[in-house]
């Protein structure tokens, strides 16, 4: 149980790192991951993986992704990436604005659904950076 719910922090920290998130803010996360994996029915084996770069193309995944963004605040409810808020996290784990716009510009990509656009960013953003910092 310990492991999932460590997993599940890694996986709500969207653009956040642990040691900037305050014991507060760590535990909403927690809930947001558990509360996601609730609403979605999503395998929790697959939100584990996830943490190790393993994406699976699962629907249920990608609508964890998408209540989580969500939850965070990364999207709103139609789906809409809110720039602003994420600039914002990027910039607390992301020292330079042009890194950060690069960053933006080549993961946020509106796709069919507000799934696949939370989906996508998140992969993307796993792929993008060097320290390949948990977004899951």
């Amino acid at each position: 149980m310990k492991l999932f719910l460590l997993c599940i922090t890694f996986l709500g920290l969207s653009f956040y790192t642990m040691a900037d998130l305050s014991a507060e803010q760590k535990q909403k996360v927690v809930g947001y991951g558990r509360e996601c994996i609730a609403e979605t029915g999503v395998e929790k084996e697959l939100v584990s993986k996830v943490r190790q770069g393993s994406f699976s193309d699962d629907p249920k995944l990608k609508a964890f992704a998408f209540c989580l963004s969500k939850k965070i605040g990364l999207q709103n409810a139609s789906g809409d990436v809110q720039a602003d808020v994420l600039k914002q996290k990027l910039a607390s784990i992301v020292n330079n604005a042009d890194s950060i716009n690069n960053l933006i510009f080549a993961c946020v990509q509106k796709k069919a659904t507000p799934e696949e656009t939370a989906f996508h960013t998140f992969v993307c953003y796993y792929e993008n950076t060097p320290n390949h910092v948990s977004i899951f």
